[in-house]
This record gives structure tokens, C-alpha cells and sequence, in this order.
């Protein structure tokens, strides 16, 4: 009886160690392939936009983009909050 609970408790162990780790590998590649780009991208817009446009089109231009980067911000640091979590256990 004992060796069996034992045996569940590797599984489950093993079996969380793996979904954590594809978790991380996860978001890795998302952070690295998608949000910093996107980041970068919204920066440049809104900063080109007071630029040459001026302070009105600059204001509207990150109205427009504040809200998928703060949406975007949120996802990624939640996610990257359980992935430093699992790292530090």
C-alpha cells in the first residue's frame, strides 16, 4: 500500500515538474517571439506619433495602444509570475 502511494505521489510530481516546464518554455517563446516586438512596436508608434504628428495625435495614438499593451502586460506578467514561482521551488 505504501509503495503505491508512493509511486502516485512520483507521477504526480513528475507530471506537474513536466506542465510547469512546458509553462516555462512556453512563455519564453512568447516573450522572446511575440510581446517584446509588440512592445517595442506600440513604443515606436505612440513615440513617432508625438513626434510628428504633435501632442493630440501622440495622446490618441497611445489611447489607441495603451489599452492591448496593458492587457498584454497583464497576461505576461501573470505568466511570468507562476513561471519565476516553479523556478524557485
Amino acid at each position: 500500500m505504501a509503495e503505491g502511494e508512493k509511486t502516485r505521489a512520483e507521477v504526480r510530481t513528475f507530471e506537474y515538474n513536466a506542465k510547469e516546464g512546458v509553462r516555462a518554455v512556453a512563455f519564453i517563446f512568447v516573450l522572446r517571439r511575440i510581446a517584446f516586438p509588440l512592445f517595442v512596436l506600440f513604443l515606436v508608434v505612440v513615440f513617432a506619433a508625438f513626434a510628428v504628428n504633435g501632442v493630440v495625435a501622440g495622446l490618441l495614438c497611445l489611447a489607441i495602444f495603451g489599452g492591448p499593451s496593458l492587457l498584454l502586460w497583464g497576461v505576461i506578467s501573470d505568466q511570468g509570475k507562476k513561471v519565476l514561482e516553479y523556478w524557485k521551488r
